[in-house]
């Protein structure tokens, strides 16, 4: 399927429903292909932590709510 920007905005609720259904939309604007929204292959089911590694081993952040406690306290004065 291929629509325009501005059937994008207008459609996107019908646009959204055939990329669930597994089809591949191309966007044009002005006439040029400027983007392609297609289905994930797969549904993640499983939570990935990419960018949690970093915090990994550091100390202050073994018990998370006394943690956050300690950043409101310095903020809020409490």
């Amino acid at each position: 399927m291929e629509v325009k920007a501005k059937e994008l905005r207008t459609r996107t609720s019908s646009i959204i429903k055939a990329v669930k259904s597994g089809e591949e939309v191309t966007i044009t604007y002005r006439g040029k292909r400027v983007g392609v929204i297609k289905p994930l292959l797969g549904k993640r089911k499983t939570f990935n932590p990419v960018g949690f590694g970093l915090w990994l081993g550091r100390e202050d952040l073994k018990d998370v709510e006394t943690w956050i406690r300690e950043k409101r306290a310095a903020r809020y004065g409490k």
